[in-house]
């Protein structure tokens, strides 16, 4: 079953691409309390956040490379992947999905664990992380929700 985790992530997207970044290197890394996966996908809004989080990740955390690319640039050899609407995301197994997206996933069953960044914005993207929350628990998956240390 996948493990749900909501984390409060600021109030607006380039403080969430911030966390997605350190979030990303935890779990890449096998940190603190996050499961090492093989796979992270990274889930954001639009090509534009996409491109931002990518040019965030060569930079931060900082340190620490974190090898990955745009969904769109073919390398089966990178493990984190990053991805906007319509993109397709591959179907392997030990994966990670980190959604920053206003909606979500159909395929999250496809995933081990999950983590939805929740911007607070008082607005679509706060509407969006709720009902993402409400699917979650309509699937039986019990997510939890946390503040970003």
């Amino acid at each position: 079953m996948v493990k749900a985790e909501f984390i409060a992530s600021g109030s607006e997207v380039n403080f969430a691409l911030k966390i997605a970044c350190e979030l990303t290197a935890n779990i890449f890394l096998n940190e603190e309390s996050y499961s090492h996966s093989k796979w992270i996908d990274v889930r954001c809004n639009s090509l534009q956040d996409a491109e931002i989080l990518d040019e965030l990740m060569w930079a931060s955390p900082e340190n620490i490379l974190l090898p990955h690319k745009l969904i769109h640039n073919k390398d089966e050899d990178i493990h984190i992947n990053i991805g906007y609407p319509g993109t397709i995301f591959s179907t392997e197994k030990n994966k990670s999905l980190i959604n920053i997206a206003i909606d979500l996933p159909r395929d999250i069953e496809n995933y081990d664990y999950f983590y939805q960044l929740v911007i607070e914005d008082n607005s679509t993207l706060r509407e969006g992380a709720a009902e993402a929350w409400n699917i979650c628990k309509q699937k039986g998956l019990n997510p939890l929700f946390k503040k970003w240390q």
